[in-house]
C-alpha cells in the first residue's frame, strides 16, 4: 500500500476514536466500524471511503495491518492504548491521544465513520462478530487471510443472480472460468 492509502487508513481509525467521544471500545468493534463505514460511504458516494484492504479473519472483516497502523499511530500520539475489563472479558479501550490531528476528512467520510460507529455502538464483540458473518457476503466467501471484496456486500441477492448470470455468459464467451457467489 502507498503511503497516502496508509495515511488515510490511519486518519479514517483515528476518526472512529474521535466520533466516539474520545474513546472507542474493542479492538473488534473498531474493525467491524472500520468495515461497515467502507460499505455506508461506497452505498451513499461515488468512489470508496479508502484503498486500505480489508481481510477476513476469525471473528469477521478486519483491518489489514491493524496492528501497525495502530502502533504507528500510538508512536505519533494520535492515540492511545489500554486493556481493561468490561463486565467479565478484556478488551483494547482506544482514545484520543495528545498529538491527535485536526479531522482531515469530508464530511461525508464523517458521516460514514458515525454510521459505522452507530452499527457498533455498546454491543459486544461476540455479537458484532456474530453479524458480520450474517451479513458479509464476501467474508462467507474468501479464504481466511484474504483481501475482502467488501463492495460485493452492498448487492441484494435478488440483483445478484442477474448480473452474476450476464457475468457467466462473458467469461464463457472469453473462455474464462467464473465461479459464482455462494
Amino acid at each position: 500500500m502507498s503511503p497516502m492509502q496508509k495515511e488515510r487508513a490511519k486518519r479514517i481509525i483515528l476518526e472512529l476514536v474521535r466520533q466516539s467521544g474520545g474513546v472507542f471500545y474493542n479492538k473488534t468493534n473498531l474493525f467491524k466500524a472500520f468495515w461497515i463505514a467502507h460499505l455506508e460511504y461506497a452505498a451513499d458516494n461515488p468512489g470508496y471511503l479508502s484503498a486500505w484492504p480489508i481481510v477476513k479473519m476469525p471473528n469477521g472483516p478486519g483491518i489489514d495491518k491493524a496492528d501497525r497502523l495502530i502502533g504507528e499511530m500510538l508512536e505519533e500520539g494520535w492515540i492511545t492504548l489500554e486493556e481493561r475489563a468490561r463486565g467479565e472479558v478484556m478488551g483494547f479501550v482506544f482514545g484520543l491521544g495528545e498529538f491527535a490531528p485536526p479531522c482531515a476528512l469530508d464530511r461525508e467520510a464523517v458521516a460514514a465513520i458515525k454510521a459505522g460507529i452507530a452499527a457498533v455502538d455498546r454491543k459486544s464483540a461476540k455479537h458484532v462478530s456474530a453479524k458480520s458473518h450474517e451479513n458479509s457476503r464476501a467474508w462467507n466467501e474468501a479464504q481466511m487471510g484474504a483481501d475482502l471484496d467488501v463492495y460485493l456486500d452492498l448487492i441484494p441477492d435478488d440483483e445478484l443472480k442477474p448480473l452474476e448470470d450476464g457475468f457467466e455468459i462473458l467469461a464463457k464467451s472469453a473462455g474464462i472460468n467464473y465461479r459464482r457467489s455462494s
